[in-house]
């Protein structure tokens, strides 16, 4: 085929020069694209068909190419795949109603065997309680019963400890007192009246209100004896005496005792008048905290003089010595009211020393071995029992060392709650007034150096006398005349026909028919 144009035949080799063989070059594929739009029509209906199940073109084929496609056969095949899909789902649907119900069916197994086991459990828990509440009265009684004698087998068990206890500590006690010398004597003065003394290791312990006339050492010694007599019968009876004594020790040489206030709030307290020496190997901040804080002032146990010489030569040492000794007789009282002796109403009970202490070791300490003896022998195991100093409760019950009987509880504060001298300061006070009145109804003489060197030699050889062949001597003191027996012990003054008076280094002139 040529172009009009340019007369040129059209190949597909030959280039293209005018719009005419263009468009003669294009027409062959337009006509291509055309049948495929149509049959590209004819498909989406003949699916559209198939796919809605219409059956307006049923019968009717359909030209794609040399292949007819029969609409009415592939409407039938679409239903039927439909239905089975539908039949499928269904199938489906069923599958997980009967797995759901199946698996209710399950739970409902479940809940009933839960249901079965829970009514169960009630069941055996009624009868567990039918049973526990059956016949509850008697067993509550038996089973009160059953505890009421097991604390009572403790109690008596821990009542029979403490009996023993008791029995230990008294026996300690009275053991002390033995191996100091603890001794009771009686003499028959000159107007025939009797006198008890006691005596320890062969040395008077005189009542506070004779101390105006007792020697010096004769004071200190005493005192040294009682005070550790005190300290170790107070350790046996695990009892904290509210005065603190402390003892002769290293560099402490004679005893002393602290006022409550003070007492047990420094562990070592210097002698007095020595100087306190504080470690080298302590901290520095120890050393001034220690000089920060101001030692407290023991009182002495102990004089190197007669009491009336001391009042007059050295006032302040002379109130310290009485408030000390004042302090241990009120300690020894207030042991004595802890341990169940009464009495101590009036500060006079309180002076004479050996006299307390006689009542607490020996007269106390045989009445509650004797109590507790008759008590085992009876089979009982409770040791409060009556005292026979007149308290309510025997030696060695109430300490501080031990539970049952505390001083420090309510009962053990009760007990001792009450007395008249609770604190010592009425019991100083008293002994000082009473000394010092003592001193001022009688009129001193002093001598001179002559007359107290004869003094001093005829009470030596008076002395020696005496020790050999332990004659009854007697001393004369303000107008007063008594009579000691005892080696070195007592008053002599009667020596070789000559009274206390007449020579000597002091002379006493009565203002008083008697001073006490």
């Amino acid at each position: 085929m040529e172009c009009d144009i340019c007369a040129k035949d059209l190949s597909p080799k030959v280039r293209v020069h005018c719009p005419t063989c263009a468009r003669a070059a294009l027409y062959n594929m337009r006509i291509d694209l055309a049948t495929v739009l149509l049959e590209r029509e004819l498909l989406s209906k003949h699916v559209e068909a198939v796919v809605s199940g219409t059956d307006d073109q049923a019968g009717q084929a359909v030209s794609l190419g040399e292949t007819l496609v029969d609409t009415h056969e592939s409407s039938k095949r679409s239903a039927v795949e439909r239905d089975y899909a539908a039949a499928t789902e269904s199938q489906e649907r069923v599958r997980q109603i009967t797995e759901q119900a199946d698996l209710l069916r399950r739970q409902l197994e479940d809940g009933k065997r839960e249901m079965s086991a829970r009514k169960a459990a009630i069941s055996q828990r009624r009868s567990d309680l039918e049973s526990a509440t059956y016949n509850i009265d008697e067993r509550r009684g038996k089973d009160l019963t059953n505890v009421k004698s097991a604390i009572r087998a403790v109690k008596e068990a821990d009542d029979v400890g403490h009996r023993d206890d008791i029995r230990s500590k008294v026996w300690h006690c009275k053991h002390a007192a033995e191996v100091a010398g603890l001794k009771q004597r009686r003499r028959r003065t000159r107007d025939g009246q009797v006198k008890t003394e006691y005596y320890m290791g062969g040395v008077c312990v005189h009542d506070l209100r004779d101390l105006n006339t007792v020697p010096p050492s004769q004071v200190t010694t005493s005192l040294n004896l009682l005070a550790g007599l005190v300290v170790r019968v107070a350790n046996y009876l695990a009892i904290r005496l509210p005065a603190e004594i402390t003892l002769p020790h290293k560099d402490y040489p004679l005893p002393t005792v602290l006022p409550p206030s003070s007492s047990y709030t420094y562990k070592d307290v210097p002698f007095p008048g020595s100087t306190p020496q504080s470690s080298s190997n302590s901290p520095d901040a120890s050393r001034t905290l220690d000089h920060q804080r101001p030692l407290p002032h023991p009182r002495p146990l102990y004089i190197d003089r007669k009491l009336p010489q001391l009042a007059n030569e050295d006032p302040v040492a002379f109130s310290l010595f009485v408030e000390g000794v004042s302090l241990l007789a009120w300690d020894i009282a207030w042991l004595c009211r802890s341990q169940g002796i009464s009495g101590f109403n009036e500060w006079e009970d309180i002076c004479p020393l050996g006299k307390n202490v006689w009542r607490l070791l020996i007269d106390e300490a045989n009445s509650t071995l004797a109590t507790l003896e008759s008590e085992n022998a009876k089979g009982r195991a409770e040791p409060k029992a009556k005292s026979t100093q007149g308290g309510d409760v025997m030696m060695g019950y109430f300490s501080h060392g031990t539970s049952k009987g505390f001083l420090g509880s309510a009962e053990g504060t009760s007990f001792v709650k009450g007395w008249k001298f609770q604190t010592p300061t009425r019991t100083v006070d008293k002994v000082k007034s009473y000394l010092l009145g003592e001193m001022q109804g009688a009129e001193w003489e002093v001598l001179d150096e002559k007359e107290w060197e004869r003094e001093e030699e005829e009470q030596a050889v008076a002395g020696r006398a005496k020790e050999d062949n332990g004659a009854t001597v007697k001393r004369t003191w303000s107008g007063t005349t008594v009579t000691s027996a005892g080696p070195g012990y007592g008053s002599t003054d009667e020596r070789q026909g000559k009274t206390r008076g007449t020579n000597g280094w002091m002379k006493l002139k009565s203002r008083n028919e008697e001073v006490r």
